[in-house]
């Protein structure tokens, strides 16, 4: 048996981040099942931020991978192609023939129909965690129920880039993160809202909002908290979510939106993308920008 492990060398990486490891240690299953392997996928643990802007350390902890991953659902859907499905390395029975680990980067030339094949195998049968997922499908229908034309926005201005990016540059992203959604807003006809996803507390996101306004004063703006704070039952099952957990409700939503748009840097807005791409959704309603070729494109290129 050849076992493919789920590997996070940085435990401070963010739900998509994390959830390329994922995708690319499924990819590798395949790729190994396809040419006479007995494969089993390892998957074990996530991490979630404990603060949205990173207030104290420790800024991550581990949480079950369960909170991301359906893995019943995974456990059957791997089944069926014959690819065994576990959560450590104690369960490795013998004879085992290694383990290869998986993190985001591919770990050989891949081929355009490997790329392809793994692409629509998470877009079609990668089960989401149900808690979040029906979280996402309720916050969709509702929008849908009153707005005719909407589009989800990822709206990633959050001070946890700071420890990526010095202030100035994160006060320039903001502006161009702005200037980004006002053009998004003007150049498609017709919009009557928008939904935000965004982790920003409620003082910075109403800001957002406001600077929206001035422009689009008639504009409806959501984000999650909003939409479900007239359904108490609903906002309490999500107030129960680790703060990845809320990200990934967001994510769902931009998959799922009539139209999408999002930063071509981020994990979040091109693995968002990527899903929409391989479900075959209309690629006029998925803008990624500013246009650029980036380590995202061939590492899960868009075939």
């Amino acid at each position: 048996m050849l076992y493919l492990e789920h590997t996070i060398i940085d435990t401070q990486e963010g739900l998509c981040n994390q959830l390329m490891s994922v995708f690319r240690t499924i990819g590798e299953s395949l790729f190994y099942r396809g040419i006479g392997f007995d494969t089993c996928v390892i998957l074990s643990k996530a991490y979630t931020r404990t603060s949205v802007n990173f207030d104290s350390p420790p800024y991550f902890t581990e949480i079950p991978i369960d909170l991301f991953v359906d893995m019943t659902d995974l456990t059957n859907v791997l089944n069926s192609i014959d690819i065994r499905l576990i959560r450590s390395r104690a369960e490795i029975v013998s004879p085992c023939q290694g383990i290869i680990e998986c993190w985001r980067p591919p770990l050989r030339d891949m081929t355009e129909l490997e790329h392809r094949i793994l692409g629509q195998f998470i877009a079609h049968h990668f089960p989401i965690a149900k808690r979040a997922l029906s979280l996402a499908h309720f916050i969709v229908q509702v929008i849908s129920s009153v707005c005719p034309k909407w589009e989800a926005i990822h709206y990633r201005v959050e001070k946890d880039l700071l420890v990526m990016i010095p202030p100035e540059v994160l006060d320039l992203h903001k502006n161009n993160q702005m200037e980004s959604t006002l053009a998004t807003i003007h150049n498609t006809q017709d919009l009557s809202a928008i939904y935000l996803a965004c982790g920003l507390q409620e003082q910075e996101y109403d800001n957002v909002v406001k600077q929206i306004k001035q422009h689009y004063p008639k504009l409806e703006v959501f984000n999650k908290r909003h939409v479900l704070k007239g359904f108490p039952e609903v906002e309490s099952q999500f107030n129960q979510l680790t703060l990845e957990e809320q990200a990934l409700v967001d994510w769902v939503v931009c998959q799922t939106a009539p139209s999408f748009s999002g930063w071509y840097n981020s994990s979040f807005s091109y693995l968002a993308a990527y899903i929409r791409h391989y479900r075959g959704v209309n690629p006029t309603t998925t803008k990624l920008g500013p246009e650029t070729t980036g380590i995202w494109d061939q590492w899960f290129p868009r075939i």
